[in-house]
């Protein structure tokens, strides 16, 4: 593997490819400039199989990322750190924060970082996590966004998410941040759901990157209950950006997956668990 390689595995995802397990999540394995990153876990369900399937040593990891505190994402925290026990963690302050998602006819349902993780977690040496809120750089090609400023008028969090039970304090989700590695052929970005909105997130890592070509986008756009008016705008911001390609995972949503690659064409990829991915 040359030194400027970018490699990147899907390790769990809501679809996967036969022998590996598929569940509502969300993690991935990149390799980049000799670094080694574990990119959120998933539910906790699938990764250990799915990591040893696809040969991804979780000790070997350096760094693992979460891109925000659902259970999705956060669920297989203590697989890891089994694994990897002292592996550096980067994450928002906000990742603890307890969260509901609350849908017409149905009790709340919590959605934070499971309450077993979340006594491991918060157990950890404040010197194995790095809590970030503004932009981080991991190396000199490597960084992450921290908090995503929510400028865009027709993008939102994508579901119902609450603060509290009753569904009176709406959640901003505001840890949600996105990984950017610049490669030789543009930037890669990485999201873990978008909470913020995949216009936000791709403007503000232009932004804070300095860097004007997009090669890839990747992970899950949280698009299932998007507006007609904000996927055609998705669109057409993508298409103005050029992306090279867009590999819609986990919680893109189906339709609006196929409203993508409608739109924009064969650039569209649908990822899985097992897809591996490279910069070439």
């Amino acid at each position: 593997m040359n030194e400027n390689d970018v490699v990147i595995k899907i390790l769990v995802d809501n679809k996967a490819e036969d022998g590996l397990l598929k569940e509502h999540g969300f993690s991935a394995w990149i390799e980049a400039y000799g670094r080694k990153i574990l990119f959120d876990t998933g539910q906790g369900n699938a990764l250990a199989k799915n990591s040893e399937f696809l040969k991804c040593d979780l000790s070997l990891a350096d760094i693992l990322i979460l891109s925000h505190g659902h259970y999705d994402h956060t669920g297989g925290m203590a697989y890891v750190l089994k694994q990897n026990p002292d592996i550096k963690i980067f994450c928002h302050p906000k990742i603890g924060t307890i969260r509901y998602s609350i849908r017409e006819g149905a009790n709340p349902k919590d959605i934070s970082m499971p309450e077993e993780i979340r006594s491991v977690f918060f157990g950890l040496s404040a010197g194995q996590i790095k809590q970030i809120d503004k932009p981080e750089s991991i190396s000199g090609n490597i960084g992450l966004s921290g908090f995503i400023p929510r400028k865009d008028p027709l993008e939102d969090t994508g579901g119902p998410f609450f603060l509290d039970p009753a569904g009176k304090q709406p959640d901003i989700i505001e840890d949600d941040m996105a990984l950017w590695i610049n490669s030789d052929n543009g930037l890669i970005i990485i999201t873990g759901c978008c909470h913020s909105g995949l216009i936000n997130t791709i403007e503000y890592i232009l932004k804070i990157s300095g860097q004007k070509k997009i090669h890839a986008v990747i992970g899950g756009f949280h698009l299932a209950n998007a507006s007609a008016l904000r996927l055609e705008a998705t669109c057409e911001a993508l298409q103005k950006w050029n992306a090279e390609q867009i590999i819609a995972c986990h919680c893109t949503g189906d339709e609006a997956a196929a409203f993508l690659r409608k739109k924009i064409g064969t650039k569209v990829i649908q990822g899985y668990a097992g897809m591996e991915w490279n910069n070439e």
